[in-house]
């Protein structure tokens, strides 16, 4: 029988967030105006797989701005390998609950705001960008507009790199490879890791350096690890201008 155990529930800035404990397992769920966003163990190991590629993905940097937190699985596992982070959002209340219920240390530079209003301010370079935003109503095609995405690589040292989680619709989707070439530019490469197959999935965009993805060990043993029937590929566009038009502020 499964049993599910209610922790807190609170009110944020996009709706309500309860935090669940499963009892088969003790893993621990986010939901934000009744989506799951996050779950993972007590002491923040995600469950999901694309965390996970995401994690490996960012393996070869050291500073990482981390946009977006929710239950703050990525940036516990980025800090638990010894990685040097920001992490922005703009619900103060996901940093307490990435606090108290999934482990996330209470030493991390944790910045409240929104991630656009943040970019554009900023003046440090990091050398690892993740960006892992989303909830309720998001609109990525539009968040994630050509000025936007120019203003994050931006922030980027040479020889960075840019990982996204994004929210794909279906197979013929083009948000995914827009998006990530507004991010890369001229001077990144672009692969997509996704599930083909699935609707309302998440798919990663990969901004690069390398010039080759698919030879690396680590994910493929992500990759290999599970069920789910991840693949590689490149993108299919190419320039950062992509947008239909800029958005008004």
């Amino acid at each position: 029988m499964l049993v599910v155990r209610l922790l807190g529930r609170y009110q944020g800035r996009n709706g309500e967030i309860e935090i669940v404990e499963y009892s088969w397992d003790g893993t621990r769920v986010y939901f934000e105006a009744g989506v799951r966003q996050s779950q993972a163990t007590p002491d923040g190991e995600s469950v999901f797989t694309y965390v996970k590629l995401m994690d490996e993905l960012l393996s070869r940097s050291a500073n990482i701005l981390v946009l977006g937190c929710g239950g703050g699985n990525l940036a516990t596992r980025l800090a638990r390998l010894g990685k040097k982070l920001t992490i922005v959002d703009n619900n103060p209340i996901s940093f307490v609950i990435a606090q108290k219920f999934f482990g996330l240390p209470d030493d991390l530079a944790c910045m409240v705001s929104d991630f656009r209003k943040f970019i554009y301010r900023d003046d440090a370079l990091y050398d690892g960008i993740a960006i892992d935003i989303g909830g309720p109503g998001f609109r990525f095609g539009e968040e994630f507009d050509a000025e936007t995405c120019e203003a994050i690589r931006a922030r980027l040292r040479p020889g960075g790199r840019i990982v996204m989680n994004a929210l794909v619709m279906n197979d013929i989707d083009p948000t995914p490879d827009r998006i990530a070439a507004r991010l890369a530019g001229d001077a990144l490469r672009v692969w997509i890791l996704d599930e083909q197959g699935i609707e309302d999935r998440n798919a990663i965009i990969a901004c690069l350096p390398e010039k080759q993805l698919k030879g690396r060990p680590g994910l493929h043993d992500v990759m290999s690890g599970t069920h789910e029937r991840w693949s590689i590929r490149r993108g299919r566009l190419r320039g950062c201008d992509l947008a239909s038009g800029p958005r008004s502020r």
